[in-house]
């Protein structure tokens, strides 16, 4: 081989070698992860707007000195977003005010999450400002001044509130557990209850109250079907404790379930004009607190006998 020839080869097999060196340099991953090993028994989230204290009692978590019942749902969502964060990249310091107001990671702008197991402070995170992308944020870890920039829409986990951390649950009961429901439909005045005793081929059920004696015969399939629906019973929202709410009784009923009497009452609010959609608020024996409910869960419960019937 000539020596012309060799040397144009060394220097494409040198050139070759920097373009790769190159691109690896180029494409250097600066994602960063902080994961948490623990699981924390408790959680503070200060917005701009207000401080949402959340604690674990047993299996359940509450909100707060009201002990609010939490959503599950939306408490799993926060531990995994502050357990799991990937920092896709570091882009400034708070040592520089400009650049913390900048991001704004400041008083009055920014969100404070603490994660506590015990006294234990497992994490602290302080979200600003949301990126170019929606799913991106910018913030600070565990104390330190280091700004990063975060993915997988933590800032929208925790843009949330009191209201939205509370569960919509008011009742969950086991079906299966419902022996017996009493109504009173208070436009007519009645009130009837249905109830079943056994199972299997011993389930024996039984019609009283107003209408129970104009001998009709009970569909077992359609009654089994309505007696289950009490099982569960959920809110759009909750009232605030001060919240001034006035309204007309509707109906009334008394769930026995696992040989305990549970209280249901709903209210018709009145409309400022006849043009408005009907409003309807419930109170409930299983929580202190009142809820708001829609006109399906109303006439679910104000169905009559006539519509149990053969």
């Amino acid at each position: 081989m000539k020596t012309r020839k060799l040397v144009l080869i060394i220097a494409d097999v040198i050139l070759l070698a920097v373009c790769i060196l190159q691109l690896a340099l180029g494409a250097r991953d600066t994602t960063k992860y902080f994961t948490l090993k623990d699981k924390p028994d408790s959680l503070e989230i200060v917005t701009p707007g207000e401080t949402i204290s959340l604690y674990k009692e047993g299996d359940d978590w509450f909100i707060g000195s009201q002990k609010y019942p939490a959503s599950l749902s939306m408490v799993d969502s926060y531990i995994d977003a502050i357990s799991n964060i990937r920092a896709l990249d570091k882009v400034g310091s708070t040592s520089s005010e400009a650049i913390a107001d900048r991001y704004e990671l400041v008083d009055g702008k920014k969100t404070i999450v603490t994660a506590k197991l015990g006294d234990k402070v497992l994490r602290t995170l302080e979200i600003g400002k949301t990126a170019v992308s929606s799913s991106q944020c910018y913030a600070t870890i565990d104390g330190g001044k280091d700004i990063y920039l975060l993915s997988g829409g933590i800032n929208d986990t925790f843009d949330t509130s009191v209201a939205a951390a509370r569960t919509t649950i008011v009742l969950n009961l086991e079906s299966s557990d419902i022996t017996n429901v009493s109504v009173t439909d208070y436009k007519t005045g009645k009130t009837w209850a249905v109830s079943r005793m056994g199972t299997g081929d011993d389930l024996a059920w039984n019609v009283s109250g107003d209408g129970a004696g104009d001998g009709y015969e009970l569909d077992t399939g359609i009654a089994a079907t309505w007696l289950n629906s009490f099982a569960s019973l959920s809110t759009r929202d909750w009232y605030l404790d001060d919240d001034e709410v006035e309204g007309e009784k509707v109906v009334s009923a008394k769930i026995t379930c696992a040989f305990k009497d549970i209280s249901v009452d709903f209210y018709a609010i009145p409309k400022n004009n006849e043009k408005d959609l009907q409003q309807y608020f419930g109170t409930c024996s299983e929580t202190p607190y009142r809820f708001k409910v829609n006109e399906k869960s109303v006439t679910q419960y104000l169905k009559t006998l006539e519509e149990m019937a053969k």
